[in-house]
């Protein structure tokens, strides 16, 4: 019995010594949590560092601005030129009746809509986010980027 008393122990003990040499608050990197998509959590400068979970091809980018006081965007991107194309507009945030977060644009100039609206997931602490498209199997994923750089 007294052999049974001290494994148990042992095994308090080691347990405890696992546990008190976790760091207090550290949350493993393999658990994101999602958070709301509001105005003010999109707000900012963004990267496009996937498309459909493939990085993009060396050279290609894509960053947009979003303006949550004005609910305005500037989107930059090179994917039809060697230069840099500039749009901007506005977009809208709602969420549906599940309970995801749906963006949606429309280009200045009388452009139109965006070519689709997109489910949004956005992983603490906000820096990045995946758009799925509603309409189509594309995936976009944006990573928080501090500004936009000087494309000109």
């Amino acid at each position: 019995m007294r052999f049974y008393k001290q494994a148990v122990m042992a095994g308090f003990v080691a347990i405890a010594l696992i546990v008190g040499g976790c760091k207090r608050g550290a949350t493993p990197a393999v658990i994101e949590t999602g958070m709301d998509v509001t105005y003010s959590t999109i707000d900012g400068s963004w990267e496009l560092i996937a498309w459909n979970g493939e990085a993009l091809a060396e050279g290609t980018y894509c960053y947009i601005d979003f303006d949550r006081t004005e609910q305005r965007f500037e989107m930059w991107s090179n994917f039809d030129s060697m230069y840099a194309d500039k749009r901007s507009g506005t977009f809208t945030i709602a969420e549906d009746e599940y309970g995801d977060f749906i963006l949606a644009g429309r280009y200045d100039y009388g452009v139109g809509d965006w070519n689709d609206t997109y489910r949004v997931t956005m992983y603490s602490p906000g820096r990045e986010m995946r758009w799925e498209a509603t309409s189509t199997n594309n995936t976009y994923t944006y990573a928080r980027i501090e500004s936009i750089p000087e494309l000109y």
